[in-house]
């Protein structure tokens, strides 16, 4: 059973052969490869060559395009600062007004921005390990991306004193996210990652009534194109469980600040967990007992239908007998 098989037996419920594995790493595998993170996330060849090192040394079951949370804000028209080692951040909000949003333009996924150079690494992974590894393209979530586009706080804010426009921003974001993953589908992704943080810090009424029926109109229309999609909400979840089992995602990340039996008994049997150790306490400054161990209560707290990961990205400079605890304990169980 390779790692494509592996995975889309998992999504079925089906038996495997051993656990799937689909930790996410991001600066961790630019430093695998001596490269900065600066030209990871703006060289899709430094991305492919990243993600295929961790398949080689680890024998990871996914290659993943996830790298930064700006290509969608960049290609709006974001000014972004690049560093070597750290995420990109954008200068200033592409939208500074509520009035800003008339004048947006829906930037096309195949225009030549950073959106394209995504594209292009979801084709190289496809020309290199279709049917075999599986590829997970991303895109930003409608909460995510509407604070990466008015800033967070604002937003935030907005979604008390102006939800009219707060809803706004995240329907037009929703329409591009939209088109950006369809577009990773027929690149050859094989799973949608949907990353809405931003989500977390909502109300528990504003996500059910307003952030999750746009994530829907994302999840349907990736299924509708042929993928899966995985749902990646970092922080805290408390409140939004019952909403999640609405979801209709095939795979659910979670976060370390909850325990992955509560939202198993939120979301029932069907849908796949995975997730939860605390990325830096659990990984980064754990033991590789402690890791086997603590995957082990994640396992028995998810039940049959898990995947394991961290509760998101493992961090730079994780020690490697520490990743590598992560792809032992996947070896020796389903």
């Amino acid at each position: 059973m390779n790692s494509y098989e592996r995975t889309h037996a998992r999504l079925r419920g089906e038996p495997v052969d051993r656990l799937p594995a689909h930790p996410l790493f991001m600066i961790y595998a630019a430093d695998l490869v001596g490269a900065s993170y600066a030209d990871y996330v703006r060289d899709y060849r430094v991305l492919v060559q990243g993600q295929l090192a961790l398949v080689d040394r680890f024998a990871m079951d996914v290659v993943s395009c996830c790298s930064d949370a700006w290509r969608e804000a960049h290609d709006c028209g974001a000014e972004l600062v690049y560093s070597d080692h750290e995420p990109p951040r954008a200068r200033r909000p592409v939208i500074a007004e509520p009035a800003d949003l008339a004048r947006m333009r829906t930037p096309d996924p195949r225009g030549g921005g950073r959106m394209t150079d995504r594209l292009r690494a979801v084709e190289s992974f496809s020309g290199q390990l279709r049917g075999e590894v599986c590829i997970l393209g991303w895109v930003e979530g409608p909460a995510a991306e509407a604070a990466d586009l008015y800033g967070l706080n604002e937003f935030m804010l907005a979604t008390l004193a102006d939800p009219g426009f707060a809803c706004a921003l995240m329907d037009w974001v929703t329409e591009m996210e939209v088109r950006f993953a369809v577009a990773q589908v027929e690149a050859g992704a094989d799973i949608i990652g949907i990353g809405d943080a931003a989500a977390s810090l909502v109300s528990p009424g504003f996500y059910e009534a307003e952030v999750l029926p746009r994530e829907l109109r994302i999840v349907d229309a990736v299924h509708a194109a042929g993928a899966a999609v995985r749902l990646h909400i970092c922080g805290s979840l408390h409140g939004k469980f019952a909403a999640l089992a609405e979801t209709r995602a095939d795979i659910i990340d979670v976060d370390y600040p909850q325990r992955l039996a509560e939202v198993r008994a939120a979301v029932g049997p069907g849908v796949c967990l995975a997730g939860n150790l605390n990325p830096v306490e659990d990984i980064l400054r754990g033991t590789p007992a402690g890791i086997r161990e603590g995957l082990a209560r994640c396992h028995a707290e998810a039940g049959a239908r898990y995947i394991l990961a961290a509760g998101c990205e493992i961090p730079p400079g994780t020690p490697e007998e520490n990743v590598q605890s992560l792809f032992e304990y996947a070896r020796s169980t389903t």
